[in-house]
């Protein structure tokens, strides 16, 4: 039990979704409270961190991207100076074409005016170990988000500064009313749900149409590969340092379990023979939930019958690249 205290907002949750929202209380000077302890199957834990405003198989922007991605660049960077820690990694993909893949990508680019974030031009100057009969093409503007890094970094810096509470919350803990909530002794005026997959089975988030995926990918070497760019081929292969790789990712609408499977582990492996004949050395193969909805948007909301109520949830994928903007967002709307 805490003692009684007051603050403006508490977030639960402290994956990607609660830090990004947290440090934009923290500009906004809103005082808050970040009730955490880490789950396994937390997404943000395991995610790639892939920062991609290009939808690869469309050829064509992700939603909001002209506003997602300057914001996610600036704001990544800002933070790393602000935890002094580097977890922000700018750097492009190179496509691999197929037969058709050039032409293909020259009338999307036509149609689609990208110029400012791809290149056409075919590329045969990757790596010798990789397949590139046709070459290439780039997508410039991407990047690397160590996110596990950034969450650790935070996560101190919110012990630091008396913001965390370690505390596994349960939501019939939480009493509602015309001033705000209460939970454990904290009074606030606004509480804000950022659990990932776990938010599915809130009683508050009902309503909701969930589509949350299992996605799985493994963490490998390749021997004598250098790669300064991320490689795309029906899979992503993203170097993270020492000829080491994050390769994936896989989906999975229905599951069991959190434990790895071989029908994925194979399912990575054939498609990184199309893509390279080197052997590799799986390190680790990671799983997690990402958090989705049917409508494949985010949802940054007030609840309707009880205003004190919020949700940020919802990211996908996409997370690392929509969630700086959003939570600015939200930390807006609070105000």
């Amino acid at each position: 039990m805490h003692k009684t205290e007051n603050t403006d907002v508490l977030i639960v949750g402290q994956g990607l979704a609660g830090t990004m929202l947290s440090y934009h209380l923290l500009k906004q000077n809103i005082t808050h409270k970040v009730i955490d302890v880490p789950k396994i199957g937390h997404a943000s834990r395991v995610a790639a961190g892939l920062i991609n405003p290009i939808v690869v198989k469309r050829v064509t922007k992700t939603w909001q991207a002209e506003l997602f991605y300057p914001y996610a660049y600036q704001l990544y960077q800002e933070l790393e100076v602000k935890l002094k820690t580097k977890f922000y990694y700018p750097m492009s993909i190179s496509k691999l074409y197929g037969k058709d893949d050039h032409q293909f990508w020259q009338y999307r680019n036509a149609k689609e005016q990208l110029d400012d974030y791809i290149s056409v031009v075919s590329r045969y100057d990757l790596p010798e170990d990789i397949k590139q009969p046709y070459g290439y093409g780039t997508i410039k503007t991407c990047a690397r988000l160590d996110m596990a890094t950034m969450l650790d970094a935070y996560r101190q810096f919110l012990i630091k500064e008396d913001i965390l509470i370690e505390a596994d919350f349960n939501d019939d803990d939480l009493v509602l009313s015309n001033e705000g909530v209460g939970w454990n002794g904290l009074k606030a005026k606004h509480i804000i749900f950022c659990r990932g997959a776990f938010d599915e089975h809130s009683r508050f988030f009902k309503y909701l149409k969930w589509n949350n995926t299992k996605g799985e990918l493994l963490e490998a070497e390749v021997e004598g590969l250098e790669l300064d760019t991320i490689i795309s081929k029906g899979i992503f292969v993203m170097p993270i340092g020492q000829q080491h790789f994050k390769i994936g990712a896989t989906y999975a609408h229905h599951w069991s379990d959190l434990i790895p499977t071989d029908e994925k582990r194979r399912e990575l492996l054939d498609k990184w023979k199309r893509i390279s004949d080197s052997s590799l050395t799986i390190k680790e193969q990671l799983t997690g939930i990402r958090p989705t909805l049917a409508d494949r948007r985010p949802v940054t909301a007030f609840l309707d019958a009880t205003p004190q109520l919020g949700i940020f949830n919802g990211l996908g994928s996409r997370g690392g690249l929509m969630a700086p903007y959003l939570a600015m967002e939200m930390a807006k709307n609070i105000t």
